[in-house]
Parts: C-alpha cells; sequence; structure tokens
C-alpha cells in the first residue's frame, strides 16, 4: 500500500540505496537553522529516501518535533512527509492542513500534490482554492491531481461551494477549478455559467476558457453566440474558438525557430509599456534579444510571448514567410482578478497553459523554447513542453537561493523572518522550482557570478553532457545608446523626454548633475531606498538633482502604490527634498538612454555633465540598466550582491555597495569618480567587448546548436 503518486518525488531521480532512518532526521533537528540553504539541501535527499520509505512512529515522531519547531525546520518537516509512503504521513499532514500559519498550510497543500487523494481533506482544499494568488494555485493543482484518481468528490465539493459561493473571485476560481477537469459531464454546467449574464464576467471567462478546450455541437454554437458580444465576453469567446484552430508554417530549411516567454505586460516590439508595472528590464532584454536572435544566420525566426488583454492575444503571433520576429500575448486576468505583475498570476495557471499552447501553436513550429523566471508563466512553460516534446533552455539565476544566502549569511534569517518571506514570496517553492527546471532543461544557460552556490552547481552538473550548459551573460542593445548619443551631438530637436526633464527641475536647482535610477517601482528594485538615502542626505540634496524613471505615475498597480506611498513618507520627513526629486514615470526604452546620456554630457545650463547612475537594489541578478550606464558613461552605484560584482571595477567605474552598506556615502564617493582620467572610455570597452545583446545571442545559439555528449 502506498500513499505517494509516482513519479512525484524529489528532485533526484536515482533510487537511494537505503530508505530514510529516523536518525537520519537529527541533523535536522540539531542544526536545522544553522545554515538554511543546507538545511533545503539535506531535504530534498531525505524527501527522496522518503519516497522509498513507509513511516513508522519513530520517523514520525522526530518529524512531529520539527514541525514543532516552526519556520524552518517545519518546511523541512512537510517535504519529508509528503514524501513518506503510508496512511499514517496522510493523518500528520491533514492535521496540518488546516492551520492557521499561512507558510505552513500552503507547504502541505503543495505536497499533498504528490498523495494519492485523501477524500477528508478535499473539501479543505476546495475552500483553500478560493484564496487567491498562490494558495489557489497549489490547491487548485493539487484537486486537479487528484481527480484523475478519484474524480467525484472533487466536483462534488467544488459545485457544492459554488452554490453558496457569492464572491465573484470565489466564483471565478471555483469554475477554473471544474474547467480544469476533464470530464464530458460538466461542458452543460460551463456552458451554462458562461450564458449567464448574472454571473461575475470573471466567472464567465473562465467557463469561456475552459470550453476553448473541448469540442462539441453545443459548445461552438455556444462559443459563436458569445462573439456577437462587443465586450470582454465576446473577445474571450473568439479567443476560444481560435483554442485548436490550425496553422500550418512550412519550413523552407533547417535554421532554428526560437520561442522565448516571460510574463511581462506589453512585450510589443516598440517595449511601450516600459518601466510600468512589470515590464522591465528583462521585457527590454526579450525585446531586443529576439532582434538580435533572428539576425543570426543560423535562426529562422524567433516568437516572443508575454502577456496583456484578450484584444492583444487575438492579433497575435502573426507569422508569414517574410517576418524573421514575432510577438505572441496570453490573456491573463480579469476585472475581479487583474494582474499586475508575475506574482498575480500564479492562480491564472490554467490560463496560462491555455494562452501558451495557443501561441506555441500560431507561432510555431518551434524547436527551442527559452525560459526564465521562478514564476508560474516559466513552470507551465517547462510543462507545455515537454508534452509537445519542444526543447527547453533555462537561464538559471540563483533566486530566491541569493536572497536566502544573503540573510542568513547577515544573521538575519531567523525563524520569524523565514515565515514572514516565506508568507510573501514563497521562497521554498521558487526555490525547489528552479532546482527542477535547472535539472530537466536540455540547454541550461548560467549567469556570472562570484559567488558559488553548491547546490545549483550539483543541480546542473553535466552528467556528461558538457554542452548542456554554458555561462551566458546578459547583453544590453548598444545600437539605442549610440542612437541617443547621436542626437546629443548632431543638434537634433530636443526628444520629448528631455523637454519633460527640463520642465520638472525648477530655476533655482538648475546647473547641478543628475543621480538617476531607472527600473520599475516594485520594492525589489529600492526605488524608495534610493530616495531615502539621497533625501536623508544634505550633502547629495545640495549637489545633485534625483531622477527616477519608472512606474505608472497615473494609474499605478499596487505594488507600485506601495513605493510611491514609502517615498511620499520620505519627502513628508525630508520637504526641501521635493523640489530636487523629478519622477519621470515609465518610458520606453529608447527614452531611458536618452535620459542616461543626457546625464553623462549634461544639457546647457539645465544640469550639468558627470552625472551618476544608482541600482537601489539589495540584490542584482546581472543588472542590464547598469551596464547601460556603464555604456553611456556614467559611474555606477550597484548592489556588491549577484551580477554588478562581475563587471563593476569598484572605486574606478563605479561603487559596490553591500547591503549594510550607506548607499548615500556609496553615492558621494562615486560624483567624486567622475572626472577620473579614462575611466568613461574603460567602461565603455568592457560593455562593447562583453556584454552586447549580440554576443549574447551569438554565444545562446551556440548552446542552442551544441550537441550533448
Amino acid at each position: 500500500m502506498t500513499a505517494v503518486l509516482p513519479g512525484r518525488g524529489a528532485v533526484s531521480s536515482a533510487p537511494p540505496p537505503t530508505p530514510l532512518r529516523s536518525h537520519d532526521i537529527e541533523p535536522l533537528l540539531e542544526h536545522g537553522a544553522d545554515d538554511v540553504l543546507a538545511t533545503m539541501h539535506r531535504t530534498a535527499h531525505l524527501a527522496e529516501l522518503a519516497s522509498h520509505t513507509v513511516a513508522d512512529r519513530h520517523l514520525l515522531d522526530r518529524l512531529d518535533r520539527l514541525v514543532e519547531l516552526g519556520g524552518i525546520g517545519a518546511m523541512a518537516a512537510i517535504e519529508v512527509l509528503g514524501s513518506l509512503i503510508g496512511t499514517d504521513a496522510d493523518e500528520r499532514l491533514a492535521d496540518l492542513a488546516t492551520t492557521d500559519d499561512t507558510a505552513v498550510r500552503r507547504h502541505v497543500t503543495w505536497r499533498l500534490g504528490n498523495r494519492f487523494p485523501i477524500r477528508s481533506l478535499i473539501p479543505t482544499l476546495t475552500i483553500e482554492a478560493q484564496r487567491g494568488g498562490v494558495d489557489t494555485f497549489h490547491a487548485q493543482r493539487t484537486l486537479r491531481r487528484w481527480a484523475h484518481v478519484d474524480i467525484a468528490p472533487v466536483l462534488r465539493a467544488a459545485t457544492t461551494e459554488l452554490a453558496v459561493a457569492q464572491d465573484p473571485t470565489a466564483r471565478a476560481r471555483l469554475v477554473d477549478l471544474v474547467g480544469m477537469i476533464c470530464d464530458r459531464g460538466t461542458d452543460g454546467f460551463l456552458v451554462d455559467v458562461a450564458l449567464d449574464a448574472s454571473e461575475p464576467d470573471s466567472a464567465r471567462i473562465a467557463a469561456i476558457g475552459a470550453l476553448g478546450e473541448r469540442r462539441s455541437p453545443l459548445i461552438g454554437a455556444t462559443l459563436v453566440a458569445l462573439t456577437r458580444s462587443d465586450d470582454l465576453i465576446g473577445a474571450h469567446a473568439a479567443l476560444a474558438l481560435q483554442a485548436d484552430r490550425p496553422r500550418r508554417h512550412d519550413r523552407t530549411d533547417d535554421r532554428l525557430r526560437i520561442a522565448q516567454l516571460v510574463l511581462s505586460d506589453g512585450l510589443d516590439g516598440q517595449l511601450s509599456r516600459g518601466g510600468r508595472g512589470e515590464t522591465g528590464g528583462v521585457a527590454s532584454l526579450l525585446v531586443s534579444l529576439g532582434s538580435s536572435l533572428a539576425a543570426h544566420p543560423s535562426v529562422g525566426h524567433v516568437l516572443t510571448i508575454g502577456r496583456g488583454e484578450a484584444s492583444d492575444a487575438l492579433i497575435g503571433p502573426v507569422v508569414d514567410a517574410a517576418a524573421d520576429c514575432s510577438y505572441g500575448t496570453i490573456a491573463v486576468g480579469d476585472p475581479e482578478r487583474p494582474v499586475s505583475g508575475a506574482n498575480d498570476a500564479w492562480e491564472h495557471h490554467a490560463t496560462v497553459e491555455r494562452g501558451l499552447r495557443r501561441a506555441l501553436r500560431l507561432g510555431g513550429p518551434i524547436d527551442m523554447l527559452h525560459l526564465r523566471m521562478a514564476d508560474v508563466g516559466t513552470l507551465i512553460g517547462s510543462e507545455v513542453a515537454a508534452r509537445r516534446q519542444i526543447p527547453t533552455c533555462f537561464s538559471l539565476a540563483p533566486d530566491p537561493h541569493n536572497v536566502i544566502q544573503s540573510l542568513d549569511r547577515r544573521g538575519e534569517l531567523d525563524d520569524t523572518t523565514f515565515r514572514r518571506l516565506e508568507t510573501e514570496q514563497h521562497l521554498w517553492y521558487r526555490a525547489r522550482l528552479i532546482e527542477r527546471l535547472g535539472a530537466g532543461a536540455d540547454r541550461v544557460a548560467l549567469f556570472p557570478r562570484a559567488t558559488s552556490f553548491p547546490f545549483l552547481d550539483e543541480i546542473t552538473a553535466t552528467n556528461g553532457r558538457p554542452a548542456r550548459t554554458a555561462v551566458v551573460a546578459e547583453g544590453i542593445d548598444l545600437a539605442s545608446i549610440r542612437r541617443a548619443e547621436a542626437e546629443q551631438t548632431n543638434g537634433a530637436s530636443i526628444p520629448g523626454v528631455l523637454r519633460d526633464l527640463e520642465s520638472l527641475i525648477p530655476s533655482d536647482r538648475r546647473g547641478l548633475p543628475l543621480l538617476v535610477s531607472a527600473g520599475r517601482l516594485h520594492p525589489i528594485k529600492g526605488m524608495e531606498r534610493v530616495v531615502a538615502a539621497w533625501a536623508g542626505s544634505e550633502r547629495l540634496r545640495a549637489t545633485c538633482n534625483l531622477v527616477v524613471v519608472g512606474g505608472d505615475l497615473t494609474n499605478p498597480s499596487p505594488s507600485e502604490q506601495g513605493v510611491l506611498a514609502e517615498i511620499e513618507r520620505t519627502l513628508t520627513r525630508h520637504p526641501d527634498a521635493r523640489r530636487g526629486l523629478v519622477l519621470l514615470g515609465g518610458r520606453p526604452h529608447a527614452d531611458v538612454a536618452r535620459v542616461m546620456v543626457a546625464a553623462t554630457h549634461g544639457r546647457g545650463n539645465v544640469w550639468s555633465p558627470g552625472g551618476v547612475y544608482v541600482d537601489g537594489a539589495l540584490k542584482e541578478e546581472f543588472g542590464l540598466a547598469v551596464l547601460e550606464a556603464l555604456a553611456t558613461g556614467l559611474v555606477v552605484v550597484a548592489p556588491s550582491t549577484g551580477g554588478p560584482s562581475t563587471y563593476v571595477d569598484h572605486d574606478d567605474t563605479g561603487i559596490l555597495v553591500a547591503p549594510d552598506d550607506d548607499l548615500a556615502r556609496a553615492v558621494a564617493r562615486a560624483f567624486e569618480l567622475t572626472g577620473r582620467a579614462g575611466r568613461a572610455d574603460r567602461a565603455r570597452e568592457l560593455v562593447e567587448a562583453r556584454y552586447s545583446v549580440d554576443t549574447m545571442a551569438g554565444r545562446l545559439v551556440d548552446l542552442y546548436r551544441a550537441e550533448a555528449a
């Protein structure tokens, strides 16, 4: 008898030589929190052993003690419990599934997906599926797997909850759940919801999306009728009708056809939403990288897939013989459940899956799908690619591993802090996702990094396949910078972004150099930290103006609202700083380059040359904007954790700042470097030689085409 679904065990696929013993748990009880990454590593090994072990009393007692420790220990115990064989482990997990501790409850819900159905927990998980976000994601995924084994109680629980649920978001999530369960008996239910004008639009859209996966005369007639609505319902019905529409692409040669996916909004060729919401550096990279890849002689076509509205999804991808790049959109979110960032997209995993299949079919055939980020888009992309037998390349960044390691080394990761971070950022699950993707991808592109992560090094070991991995530095589009420099020197009309900047600098603040920071207004980017450092320094306020490029200032997302509120609190404490702070909002990528170039060279008597660029993040995986600033000749201030330490020459081309360092002091030192002889040339030469997007594209094509030994 087993209580674990086959094939859903631990990170490693190699059978263990021995089963798990109770004494194997002792190191976690004694030293579990001494090194969090080491604990996670050991837990993965124990979970693999547990998947071959029938639970006994001594083992369960030790795991109970580990759960009682809370925090990191509880996460480790639950992962092991989720792999143990036997109903005794089921009972322990069932007890934990109703705890008030969000992190524990979420962790249990995830691990239950590895096990055969526990009927008594189905109503509990159905309630969990209505919570939203990652809670909904885990509950729906587990119930979907259980329905493959025992469909009736799952459907009964979902329809029972729908009979009483009044909240529009709860109804939409329950309809999503019903729509994921493949059963012809639910077709009529979904048709009824789709046609019912009294239902919330979110629930109707969920039903319509599910109907697009099914075919019958009734469903076809329903969707055709709904397309007559000149609203969101009509647009989503039109999308559903396209769900299995074939598109034939005849190959004329053997050049690579590449798809790249990231759940950024407005991912078009112009990057029209640059700096707003979640449309940041990665989105900029994919747009410029797509063009560089398509220009490579070994590449025939590049399909770039992001997220957006249903109207955007209906347009593309448009692929014809003359096109070397195309853009596909996955319509994610609905009126009651808007998506302002990738983290909001977890509960829309079914929609992401359907949209990705559609984009790949319309933009195909595809020879390689390149995935990035530890988010739901990457997870779904890996699963869809596996089913369609499309090889994948994964850009592996040690995130969230580097967050855990950095906090742990500074002594700031006690159980209380870990529980808070786990609740907010679901670190443990995302770390396991990174490890799984690194181990399973056909190709792995590694970021250059100064710090070794032995766990990830082990996961991505070549294992006799040396061509599977390569270190690939990210690159920037130097052409946009050169165009901005040409505008600066040829006396052309002043670009709109610079006119806006001039108008926002008060007359009594003119003639000062610029301190520039560009990126999303998201807590991880540290814009509020930059403002606080500048505003809190009398020296910096008196000697430079701060220009922040990024964010939707008119209709900010929730995360943008939080950052703007924190900036406002800083300005309330330092009212004199208001006149020196310029918030330019999100701008197209070309405008960001114009601001950086202008900060380097100055603009008459409005601002002087010799500006500085500052990245306020506590950690930066690579730092594309930092590279762009270096390429324009700006001195940079960047975090010492992550990518910048591999290319910033500390105290010459820039200043590297540890999380505990005084950011204002670092900025002041950076201004002292602006006049150093040859500094700007050294920075530009480094970027041009190693970090252009064309160089990156060439290295990626070599990796894509490599034959594993």
